[in-house]
């Protein structure tokens, strides 16, 4: 803001895009950028206004020896939905050089789905905003999986930007969020730390997609949590527990739940409340109650709204809750068939 103000945002943004193709040579140079290595350079609106844009970058990767598809232009909404016919011919005119453009914090400016489908542009990122909650706030989750899908059927390449914990990589990499950008991986370094980076080697550690029999038991009463994991124990059901809403939607972010068994009254969040954010969040698990509090009213409004699978109260048959656990667990593998 304060570089436009001064007049100084064009002189800038020439060197700073004089210094990414730059330092993108000398990475290439010591042998640290393959073909697929890109650099990222955010553009202004005012050096996409000067007409000078395109010839400033060819003419860079000219002098550096590079090809264009080192290079991607990270735009904002905002800049696409002014002068959009100019702009689009100015994405075209990139788009023939060979640059790779991305839509930066996506979801946050004034964009119009009817333009998006126009520029041509190869990645949307979601911006932090979405991603800070949306392991446990449904609003969010819903965002975030609908500008996943969305950007796959138009055949574009998704990064969420960010990504602060294991749980969030996690619950993108179900989501099949193509990339990720964010303090989990690495903060912002200068130059000579990305190159030792590099050469580390260093990548995320993000387990492999399980396909163990999960089940999540939610209580605050330890003495349940503990009963009832005994009880699963002896089908072979790999367990797993949480004392609230809250801690249960972390444990989800990091494995796949495939049956659930919540109580309703729970600190901060009934069962019930809980149990329409997983329907959201996690469509596919298979939900239950279990419950010594028997507000009829609520869990059949629950029931009638398709967020619970199964009631039973306490104290439990042990043999039919672990009959409906089984159908629970065949239903799951339905549901996927289903799908696929």
């Amino acid at each position: 803001m304060l570089a436009e103000e001064s007049g100084l945002i064009l002189p800038l943004g020439d060197w700073i895009l004089q210094r990414a193709i730059g330092q993108m040579r000398e990475w290439q140079d010591a042998g640290l950028a393959d073909q697929f290595f890109t650099v990222a350079v955010n553009a202004s609106a005012m050096q996409m206004q000067t007409g000078c844009l395109v010839d400033s970058i060819q003419k860079l990767l000219h002098d550096f020896g590079l090809p264009a598809r080192c290079v991607e232009l990270e735009l904002t909404e905002s800049l696409l939905m002014s002068n959009v016919s100019e702009t689009q011919n100015l994405l075209q005119r990139l788009k023939a050089v060979g640059i790779k453009l991305s839509i930066d914090d996506f979801g946050t400016g004034y964009s119009s789905l009817a333009y998006l489908k126009q520029f041509s542009v190869d990645k949307l990122k979601i911006d932090k905003s979405f991603v800070d909650h949306f392991t446990t706030d449904p609003n969010d989750a819903v965002i975030v999986q609908a500008t996943i899908a969305m950007a796959h059927s138009m055949g574009l390449t998704v990064i969420a930007e960010g990504v602060e914990t294991q749980a969030q990589a996690n619950y993108l990499r179900a989501l099949k969020c193509d990339q990720i950008q964010g303090y989990y991986f690495s903060r912002p370094l200068p130059a000579a730390e990305v190159s030792r980076l590099i050469q580390s080697g260093s990548l995320l550690d993000l387990p492999v997609p399980e396909h163990k029999q999960h089940i999540l038991l939610v209580d605050d009463d330890r003495n349940i949590l503990s009963a009832l994991k005994r009880l699963f124990h002896r089908d072979g059901y790999e367990v797993l527990m949480a004392r609230s809403g809250e801690e249960a939607l972390d444990l989800m972010a990091n494995h796949v739940v495939k049956v659930i068994i919540a109580d309703q009254r729970m600190p901060n969040m009934t069962g019930t409340e809980f149990l329409a954010r997983v329907k959201v969040m996690h469509p596919r698990t298979v939900r239950m109650v279990l419950s010594g509090y028997t507000d009829l009213s609520t869990v059949t409004e629950a029931i009638n709204r398709g967020e619970i699978y199964k009631f039973h109260t306490k104290p439990w048959d042990d043999e039919a809750l672990r009959n409906d656990v089984r159908d629970a667990f065949s239903h799951y593998e339905s549901l996927g068939q289903a799908l696929n």
